[in-house]
């Protein structure tokens, strides 16, 4: 720009030199002998030529074109005062001034110029003719032919520096834009309100947009309602700090998804939106760019996902951990129990002098070192059938089977620990079902783990119902008790591994709680499903779906998807889905 500049105002003013000094021979020739007044504005035509003459010696282009104007000025006075007819001439060439002082596009030009244009021409307009000279008719037509080509030389060269101008801000925009192609993120021009004034091509490939709808307001409008005092906080910043300020803001996509499929559904994604104050000399030279901020603005869908799952698996980790913990503290008190019992009775059975002479009495030993044996061998088996599903080599053999005789089964299993508890065990099921294709060891498993929790934390007086009945192409059995309940904060977390609601070791509720979690196991191996209804005090209500054929294992689909619901007063629930409910067995 500043050559073009230099290169236009030397070429118009050595023109204009070049054609004065021609004519001056013709103007000698037929005006001489010269008066004063005109050879002083041969002097001022030549003030072109010295403002050139300036520019070879290291002046700078202001200076050179203050004297170009100057020289214009001094030759209107001159010739305003020849005659009368002489005025026309110098308010030809006072507006020629002007001209070429706007031409300059600078304010500190125009400005002092227009109003030194003004006072002369005041001051020539109410001058009376008495003190102006004659002037030659002749050379009036001359001067204002002169005059018309300096103007259009001027007009030639304001027009060659704003193609420049343009070309220069299209070469500009040009490199914006490849580089924001290179670089592969969206580039936006923004003025202090945070309205868009220009955005780069590659909002459509990343979001779906096409830059006219980013324009105005339009990413402001899809700037998530949370997120806007952020995204206009960063540019704030940017503006007053000149440093590059970044946020994290969601925006609202086009008609694409996060996979990139269009989709009617609004689908907000994650950006990270980078802005730096323009400084205000680099600016665009279009009147209508009000851009004071650049942003760049990255896609960061994926990173902030990849980011929010690292700190999922990071807590659900430390949780397990949490979890393990108390799960080997109430495995070791479980084991133990029975391990006390068994090596006590058997250092008394071994002992001539300890061992009781009744044989009643040693048959009762020896039952207690039987039950506490079984009772950590069913403990070791639930941990290894935890194991197996865990690592998906749990094998469940679906087979025809009636499940009325199973549940009985179960139910007469239960009924004496039932009644030691003084708990009331109730069965609501017809004896008529169909055959159920499944597991039967698993449902068994599935019956006795369910009832023996219910029995186990109902108190005496209180009631356990086992129901069952079909529902479509599924069997729904359910177990129902009137027992202590569950605490709802415990609720989203029931069946998750290595998690007890009562995980003291002085707790009046003593197992290890893999029941559930070997529940949803097995469930999830049947491709059925668990729900359960509690509230603290309310009692508990669990609900297992079973496909009525399962004719092969769910292999990939994890642990069951566990639906949860709090009980608010007497029999009414409030639905609460969690979104980590459908977890599988870490």
């Amino acid at each position: 720009m500043e050559r073009a500049r230099l290169e236009t105002f030397v070429t118009v003013r050595l023109g204009a030199t070049a054609a004065v000094l021609l004519a001056a021979p013709v103007f000698l020739l037929f005006a001489a002998p010269l008066a004063l007044w005109q050879c002083l504005a041969f002097l001022c035509i030549l003030s072109p030529f010295v403002a050139v003459l300036a520019l070879m010696r290291g002046a700078h282009l202001r200076v050179a074109q203050a004297i170009s104007i100057a020289g214009l000025f001094a030759l209107a006075l001159l010739l305003a005062f020849a005659e009368a007819n002489g005025r026309i001439v110098a308010f030809s060439i006072l507006m020629l001034a002007m001209l070429e002082a706007v031409s300059t596009g600078d304010k500190r030009f125009a400005v002092p110029a227009g109003a030194i244009a003004f006072v002369i021409f005041v001051a020539l307009a109410i001058a009376p003719a008495a003190y102006f000279a004659p002037l030659s008719h002749q050379w009036l037509g001359a001067a204002m032919f002169a005059m018309l080509a300096y103007a259009a030389a001027i007009g030639w060269a304001a027009a060659h520096t704003n193609d420049v101008a343009r070309f220069r801000e299209r070469r500009e925009t040009m490199r914006h834009e490849a580089l924001a192609q290179t670089i592969g993120d969206l580039v936006l021009r923004q003025d202090r309100a945070g309205s868009v004034v220009h955005a780069s091509q590659e909002s459509v490939a990343l979001f779906g947009l096409a830059p006219r709808e980013l324009l105005g307001r339009g990413l402001f409008e899809r700037v998530h309602v949370a997120d806007r005092p952020a995204f206009l906080t960063t540019i704030v910043n940017a503006l007053d700090s000149g440093q590059t300020t970044t946020c994290v803001v969601r925006m609202r996509r086009g008609a694409l998804n996060d996979a990139g499929v269009p989709s009617a559904e609004p689908s907000f994604a994650w950006i990270e939106m980078r802005t730096r104050r323009i400084p205000s000399e680099r600016r665009s030279t279009d009147p209508h760019d009000r851009a004071s901020v650049v942003s760049i603005v990255r896609d960061v869908t994926r990173a902030r996902h990849a980011e929010e799952e690292i700190r999922a698996a990071q807590a659900s980790a430390e949780q397990a951990n949490v979890w393990k913990d108390r799960f080997l503290a109430n495995v070791s008190h479980e084991l133990r129990t029975p391990l006390n019992a068994i090596i006590g009775f058997a250092e008394i059975l071994g002992n001539e002098q300890l061992a009781p002479s009744e044989p009643v009495r040693s048959r009762e030993y020896a039952n207690i070192i039987h039950t506490s044996g079984q009772h950590l061998l069913e403990m070791v088996n639930s941990i290894l059938d935890m194991s197996k599903i865990d690592a998906g080599s749990f094998d469940i053999v679906p087979e025809p089977f009636d499940l009325p005789p199973l549940l009985d089964q179960c139910c007469d299993m239960m009924g004496l620990k039932a009644g030691e508890g003084g708990v009331r065990l109730v069965r609501d099921y017809p004896h008529d079902f169909e055959e159920l294709v499944a597991d039967k060891r698993a449902c068994k498993q599935i019956i006795i783990n369910l009832l023996s929790n219910a029995v186990k934390f109902t108190p005496a007086g209180g009631t356990v119902t086992l129901s069952a009945r079909p529902e479509g192409a599924m069997f729904v059995i359910g177990v129902s008790d009137t027992g202590i309940g569950i605490e709802a904060c415990d609720l989203e977390h029931i069946g998750d591994p290595f998690f007890q609601a009562h995980h003291a070791t002085t707790r009046a509720y003593e197992g290890t709680g893999l029941g559930l979690s070997l529940v949803r196991g097995l469930v999830g191996l049947h491709g059925g499903s668990i729900s359960v209804e509690s509230a603290r005090g309310q009692g508990t209500a669990f609900v297992v779906r079973l496909p009525a054929h399962c004719v092969a294992p769910v292999r990939g689909v994890g642990a069951a998807r566990i639906e949860t619901m709090v009980r608010v007063g007497a029999g009414a629930a409030i639905s609460n889905s969690h979104t980590n409910a459908v977890k599988k067995i870490a």
